[in-house]
């Protein structure tokens, strides 16, 4: 199985850089991502304010991706389905924040940066507080905080997000989901980083870490035309993510596209794939922090009528 290290690394989705790897479409890869900050915040040492505050002056530029994977047979107009096959979680991980997140400056003016522990399934940390210590233990779910394919014009920085994907923070991206992404130059050129061992919406609170993830991606040859913001498969859900600002903008992006989407898979009518939004799904924010804000929307499979004939499904291998 080809592989990806973890110093194959780039801080932009770019169609210009040369390909890391070349794999066809449906071959299983494995791809070790570093962590947000390359590394450079493992020890107690580097944890410090003053480290920080000198690291961020001598130019960070967060979220490292691993790229750009070359897919043959990716040609532009076409869907990039990509599998998260399994995602393995580092030993050790990291919380922090910078004061400026959130427009905290005023009450916590100091960078922090915390070391965490992942074992036996969990996330383990132990604050220090005035009555003690205070052990938290939170099971791990696995997902990946950016992903998407190069864009045809542009050469935008792993932060951003939008219809090429990027920066995207949901939740449902980790093992057993299909992420579709649109293909705009030959080879898709895919990138992928930022993993947490788990994470709450709006990235308000969360992890990161490095990670070995085995994934497939496999070319969709006239999937759909109507496809306008990225869409993620579960098991049990479908969901639409999109992107803007304000936050309440991209929540109308998604809900559209979700309306698209029933439409394609259920042949619902626009009335009736609005009903069952209303119906049936949820609303969350995904990157709520910094950019381009990210919604999601959630539709449970199981309310939804049976799938239109003749539509296509990667996740039951009819491609």
């Amino acid at each position: 199985m080809q592989r990806v290290t973890r110093d194959q690394i780039s801080d932009t989705f770019d169609q210009r850089q040369p390909p890391v790897l070349r794999v066809s479409s449906g071959e299983t890869c494995v791809v070790e991502t570093e962590d947000s900050r390359k590394g450079r915040t493992r020890t107690q040492g580097t944890t410090t304010a003053e480290f920080l505050r000198a690291m961020r002056a001598r130019g960070y530029y967060g979220n490292p991706i691993n790229g750009p994977i070359y897919v043959e047979e990716a040609e532009p107009g076409d869907t990039l389905a990509v599998t998260i096959d399994s995602m393995a979680c580092d030993t050790l991980g990291y919380l922090g924040y910078w004061p400026d997140q959130y427009h905290m400056q005023d009450i916590v003016p100091e960078p922090v940066t915390e070391l965490v522990e992942i074992r036996d399934g969990c996330v383990h940390y132990d604050l220090q507080t005035s009555q003690g210590t205070h052990h938290v233990r939170l099971p791990t779910q696995p997902m990946i905080g950016t992903i998407g394919t190069a864009p045809k014009m542009e050469v935008l920085l792993s932060g951003k997000t939008g219809r090429h994907g990027g920066n995207l923070d949901s939740s449902e991206i980790g093992p057993g989901a299909t992420v579709y992404l649109p293909v705009s130059v030959p080879g898709a050129y895919l990138y992928l980083g930022d993993c947490h061992p788990r994470q709450g919406d709006g990235e308000v609170s969360g992890f990161e870490m490095r990670s070995e993830v085995t994934l497939t991606p496999s070319v969709l040859k006239n999937w759909t035309a109507n496809q306008q913001w990225i869409r993620v498969e579960t098991s049990t859900h479908l969901v639409t993510i999109g992107a803007d600002r304000p936050l309440e903008s991209a929540q109308w992006l998604c809900i559209r596209e979700m309306m698209r989407w029933l439409e394609e898979r259920y042949a619902l009518s626009p009335r009736e794939s609005r009903i069952m939004i209303t119906l049936c799904g949820d609303l969350r924010p995904g990157q709520a922090m910094s950019g381009l804000y990210t919604m999601r929307y959630r539709m449970p499979k199981e309310h939804l009528p049976a799938q239109q004939a003749g539509q296509l499904d990667i996740r039951s291998n009819d491609v």
